[in-house]
């Protein structure tokens, strides 16, 4: 599909998309299951079916109405091919960003829980222990996860070696 727009710089933080609320939908779960797309030449089909629509489109039953249909949706494609890879850069960044956060809280989270236990134990303060439960649960849930999933996968593997009784 060939994209006469610009495309947005992909360090823009604003996209303004009001030109394209109009026709922005929102397809439920699967939806797009069986949808065609575009291939491997059809730039050529674009520009052949707009030089010959003047001369040839009635007699090959291309009719005015499809064929504006045809450059309506020529038009909102590129519109969108303009904003794509700009919203997806934004989406990759705050995606990272995020990840890059979520990390920063979960190690200060965990250096909390350790310096709850130091404190705990330097002053003997069996209460401050009560008050931070939660956070040194929490701390220890990785753990205790991987813990479980070893002894099932011990398990299982005992399981497999085992020759079952006739």
């Amino acid at each position: 599909m060939p994209n006469n727009l610009e495309p947005i710089a992909l360090d823009v933080l604003v996209h303004d998309c009001t030109a394209l609320a109009p026709f922005l939908v929102d397809l439920p779960e699967g939806a797009r299951r069986g949808m065609r797309s575009e291939q491997e030449g059809f730039f050529d089909v674009v520009s052949e079916i707009h030089t010959n629509q003047a001369a040839l489109g009635d007699k090959a039953g291309i009719t005015k109405a499809d064929f504006d249909a045809f450059q309506e949706s020529n038009t909102r494609v590129a519109m969108i091919d303009a904003h794509l890879p700009a919203i997806k850069k934004l989406v990759e960044r705050m995606e990272e960003t995020r990840a890059l956060e979520d990390d920063k809280r979960q190690r200060l989270a965990h250096a909390f829980a350790d310096s709850v236990d130091r404190r705990a134990r330097t002053m003997g303060d069996k209460n401050l222990l009560a008050k931070y439960e939660r956070t040194r649960k929490y701390r220890s849930a990785i753990a205790l996860k991987a813990v479980k999933t070893r002894a099932k996968n011990a398990a299982q593997a005992e399981a497999a070696e085992t020759p079952s009784q006739p």
